[in-house]
């Protein structure tokens, strides 16, 4: 796996969906990456992980999500570390590991405004790139472009905007339907779909 730009979907993914799905395929297309690599989240020192799934299980639903693209993957980097998820020791073990790759950390718009709140945020500018996407934003592209030339001014921040469809999926929607006794099909892939019902999850 070297010599390769790798884009990172990190997540929850409680459970993996097609807004994930569709955002990674545009990210791969646009940036002519050689795949993307999804990351599910440990313990997040920024989110509360009261309610969320077991690591094992999204594992399990992220693996069988992406099992159709062969530029796809999924690794266990973070749920195999002990106590709490930061994205700069995440990059930090992936540059140590294999030195001439090129990572590109996809986060959505929102996360752009909170990127200075993370650990060692001017260490992460250095040794990643960013694709940030306008999934969900609340924000103008003036907006974004703004921030973006702010963060490169001030901290030569390596930020790229990909602009992909508004795909309105989102896994709380997915867990309160399956709560509710209601449809999830058409929302996330089958297989998926099959484990959460098999499993038993967020009933």
């Amino acid at each position: 796996m070297n010599n390769e730009s790798i884009g990172i979907m990190g997540g929850t993914f409680d459970p993996i969906h097609y807004g994930h799905l569709i955002l990674a395929q545009h990210v791969l297309d646009e940036m002519g990456l050689k795949k993307i690599m999804f990351i599910p989240s440990g313990i997040s020192y920024l989110k509360s992980n009261k309610g969320t799934s077991d690591k094992k299980h999204r594992f399990n639903m992220t693996k069988l999500g992406i099992i159709n693209n062969k530029r796809f993957e999924v690794s266990t980097i973070e749920i195999d570390r002990v106590g709490n998820t930061y994205t700069v020791d995440t990059i930090e073990e992936l540059n140590e590991k294999y030195p001439n790759n090129t990572y590109y950390f996809i986060i959505g718009a929102d996360s752009l405004f909170d990127l200075v709140k993370w650990k060692n945020y001017k260490r992460l500018f250095k040794i990643c790139n960013f694709v940030v996407t306008n999934r969900g934003s609340t924000y103008t592209d003036e907006q974004l472009q703004q921030e973006i030339h702010r963060l490169k001014s001030k901290y030569d921040a390596k930020i790229n905007l990909i602009r992909i469809p508004d795909i309105e999926i989102s896994s709380s929607e997915i867990r309160r339907r399956v709560k509710n006794r209601l449809s999830i099909k058409y929302l996330l892939p089958e297989d998926v779909e099959k484990y959460i019902h098999d499993n038993e999850l967020y009933i």
